[in-house]
């Protein structure tokens, strides 16, 4: 998708007319002040992509931009949780921090104009004081260390440990990977003690072969719902043959759970060749081989994931004791 500079099309056309009237029959949203896109091309972006635009329309409008936590960390390649409802700018001065609403500062078509379904619209979130920069991509960014430690620090336990797991782990392969070690020493240096112990703890428990977002999500669930920790990645040999690598294994229990994300029978790079009804047939062979082993085989969605009373009754009907109350140090 290209976004239209209102200031560079004037300069190279002399044509200060044809964007308003383009807006005003409702064939452009305006994404960011002075910058335009086509509808029909942003109505078809996923969120994620939206959102890189409208970072993208923030450079535009404001060229000195740097962007710093959740946006920096979607810049960085990295995991998150959600789609952040703001564009991070760092370097603000006092009188100027804070928050725009995203429902009036962005992607929006004229007032009286219907069939905007699918608009999604951010915010702006100012930060101070000034922060240091690295340029990625042709976009001034915190650095990586520093902007890792600094979203753990304001998220939320399963959002820190998402981002965590794939800042250290080794699916991280489409960008720059840190160490544990390098962001405890950051964390050591955060102002506030309560955040410092707050990284330290989902630090501590972030590991670096969680296989998906999905899975980081579903262990931090767990962990927060009292039951014991799984085995990860745990393979399976029967007959001396491997059957199985799991997303989670519980060997007291004889309990196998899988998170079952929509980009394994959807995206090529999961499916290995297979089509998407020849990857369900196989994944049904292998758990048949499982269960016919005695194992007791549980699987979610990420819907599920996402919602910790259903995930936590899921794995209690499949025999998995929990202790019934909720890790107050993960709240």
């Amino acid at each position: 998708m290209q976004l239209i500079d209102a200031a560079a099309f004037h300069r190279s056309t002399g044509d200060f007319r044809s964007l308003s009237r383009r807006y005003a029959r409702g064939e452009l949203v305006r994404v960011r002040k002075g910058v335009y896109a086509a509808k029909d091309e942003w109505i078809s972006l996923t969120p994620w992509e939206r959102y890189r635009q409208t970072v993208l329309a923030v450079k535009l409008e404001l060229p000195q931009s740097k962007f710093c936590l959740n946006t920096a960390a979607s810049l960085w390649d990295l995991e998150l949780l959600e789609v952040p409802s703001h564009v991070h700018l760092s370097g603000a001065s006092r009188g100027h921090r804070g928050e725009t609403h995203p429902t009036t500062s962005a992607a929006v078509l004229p007032s009286g104009l219907t069939g905007i379904e699918g608009i999604t619209a951010y915010g702006i979130a100012r930060h101070g004081p000034q922060e240091p920069t690295v340029r990625h991509q042709e976009l001034l960014l915190t650095p990586l260390p520093e902007t890792v430690a600094a979203v753990i620090a304001r998220d939320s336990f399963a959002a820190g440990v998402v981002l965590a797991d794939h800042a250290i782990g080794t699916r991280r392969t489409s960008g720059p990977r840190v160490s544990r070690e390098e962001l405890l020493e950051l964390a050591a240096r955060l102002d506030s003690g309560a955040r410092r112990r707050w990284v330290t703890r989902v630090l501590d428990f972030a590991v670096a072969n969680s296989g998906s977002a999905g899975e980081s999500l579903s262990r931090a669930q767990m962990h927060v719902l009292g039951f014991p920790a799984p085995l990860l990645q745990a393979n399976f040999h029967i007959g001396g043959h491997f059957i199985a690598r799991t997303d989670f294994f519980w060997p007291k229990f004889k309990l196998i759970g899988e998170f079952d994300g929509d980009a394994k029978y959807l995206r090529d790079e999961y499916l290995g060749g297979q089509t998407a009804r020849q990857a369900v047939l196989a994944e049904k062979k292998r758990e048949d081989k499982l269960r016919a082993a005695g194992f007791k085989v549980v699987r979610w969605d990420w819907a599920t994931a996402s919602d910790s009373a259903r995930l936590g009754a899921l794995l209690r009907n499949a025999g998995l004791p929990g202790s019934g109350n909720r890790n107050k140090n993960t709240l």
